[in-house]
């Protein structure tokens, strides 16, 4: 008798099984037919894919604030530092944005085409930046061009991992996340060291041949699970519908999780954007330490990916998410007192401890609450638009702030209850969660989503 399809098994599950929900643990995903248990060899060797793949995306992107700073002395200083964010907030964008075609496409099986694209973008774009003056093209070529690059290599480094891994799925996502936690280290100090003793064209040419190497490792140890057939392009053979997941949208957990991550996209980055700046105003002006504190905040964050993801693989997600994102907000609320070199390496270390949690735990939470797993990367895609949106606005706001009243507490406050919305809202629903595991049997409790039959079709 053959197994039951992803989208039954989840929807037929018997109330002892909704009922870990209580427990701490979100109703666990149905297994991918035919996966390895847990991972194996294979899954482990994706996890290094995904980490190399990490390494060339959240590892850049987090690594922008060296580029701020250096940008707002040196090469674009007759630009306002809102105007200069806007670079690493269009970086950012055009990484989550463009995932909602990026992520159908993974799931039809074009892993390898993605990260090919991907290693091509970044590559050309670093070398542009290498060579320009001006701020247009700088935004074109590291904004537009770098950030295309990243959005091809997200969606095959979140979704490969969690289509291998079921019981220790967060401490697998977590090992493959520390690669954006060692890329945002290295990459910043890389940066630092060779713009003074190579100029600035030779360090962007440097990251760009150690981005291409990263990515010539991932295709090497990829190997997707295809979980649809890809469509036809004849006519009536395609349909936008495989680019979106309508039950999504009738599902109140999706929603409210969606709301949650624009929240924390909004804030999430303006610490990193600010740090070294604010530190060199607050008791560190001449102090060389300054210009590491980016790299001392990403180091912090590896050991920040793997204590969470461990605790939430016996907790839940769900509630591990929660209080990594209260103490993210603690984080930044306790920034505003800080001075002096102690306080912000203090600060520093803290924010890249519980920073680097949600890092590793947003796309944990949305797997445990999606019941069909193969259409994950497709909404791994739809959530990257809230993400992009949030990831857009958040720095420019912040600089705004910071133009408007040339301190520093407006942006702190901004960033800080954006975590806390973060929180609130991850709580509302985990409590949604728990009511739909106390009564299994009852309407109100229950997201549309599952309510409908299953779909013969899955596009």
């Amino acid at each position: 008798m053959s197994s039951p399809e992803p989208r039954q098994v989840a929807m037929d599950a018997s109330p002892s099984r909704r009922s870990s929900v209580v427990q701490g643990a979100v109703v666990e995903p149905p297994p991918i037919r035919d996966a390895p248990a847990d991972g194996g060899f294979l899954g482990w060797l994706q996890v290094a894919g995904s980490f190399a793949l990490y390494f060339n995306h959240l590892g850049i992107l987090n690594s922008f604030g060296a580029f701020q700073n250096y940008y707002e002395t040196e090469l674009l200083s007759s630009s306002s530092p809102s105007a200069i964010s806007w670079i690493g907030s269009v970086q950012t964008f055009c990484f989550m944005t463009i995932a909602v075609i990026i992520g159908p496409l993974f799931d039809m099986g074009y892993c390898q085409t993605l990260v090919t694209a991907g290693a091509v973008f970044e590559i050309v774009g670093f070398m542009l930046t290498s060579i320009s003056t001006k701020y247009w093209q700088i935004l074109l070529a590291q904004g537009v061009c770098v950030g295309l690059g990243t959005c091809c290599l997200s969606i095959p480094s979140m979704a490969i991992v969690l289509l291998y891994f079921s019981k220790r799925r967060a401490l697998a996502m977590a090992t493959a996340t520390v690669g954006s936690g060692l890329g945002s280290a290295l990459y910043p100090l890389i940066f630092q060291r060779l713009v003074r003793q190579v100029g600035f064209g030779w360090a962007m040419r440097t990251m760009g041949f150690l981005s291409f190497a990263m990515c010539l490792f991932a295709l090497a140890v990829l190997r997707p699970r295809k979980s649809l057939e890809k469509p036809t392009w004849q006519t009536g053979g395609f349909s936008w519908r495989w680019f979106i997941d309508q039950s999504a949208f009738k599902e109140r957990s999706y929603i409210i999780y969606s709301v949650a991550i624009f929240f924390n996209n909004v804030a999430f980055f303006i610490p990193s954007y600010h740090l070294q700046s604010y530190a060199l105003t607050n008791g560190m002006r001449g102090v060389e330490l300054a210009s590491y504190l980016l790299t001392i905040m990403n180091a912090a964050s590896i050991p920040g990916r793997i204590f969470p993801s461990y605790v939430a693989d016996k907790a839940g997600p769900v509630d591990t998410y929660i209080v990594v994102c209260t103490l993210s907000s603690a984080t930044i609320f306790y920034w505003i007192s800080v001075s002096g070199t102690a306080g912000n390496v203090a600060f520093a270390i803290m924010w890249g401890l519980f920073s680097g949690g949600a890092v590793a735990l947003a796309n944990v939470v949305l797997t445990s609450i999606t019941p069909d797993l193969t259409r994950l990367g497709t909404r791994l895609g739809m959530v990257s638009i809230v993400k992009g949106i949030g990831s857009l606005i958040g720095p420019p706001i912040s600089g705004a702030i910071l133009d408007g009243a040339s301190k520093y507490l407006g942006v702190q406050l901004f960033s800080a209850f954006g975590m806390m919305l973060t929180a609130v809202l991850m709580l509302s629903l985990r409590l949604g969660l728990v009511r739909r595991a106390m009564l299994p049997n009852c309407d109100l409790g229950q997201d549309k989503g599952e309510r409908e039959p299953p779909r013969a079709d899955v596009a």
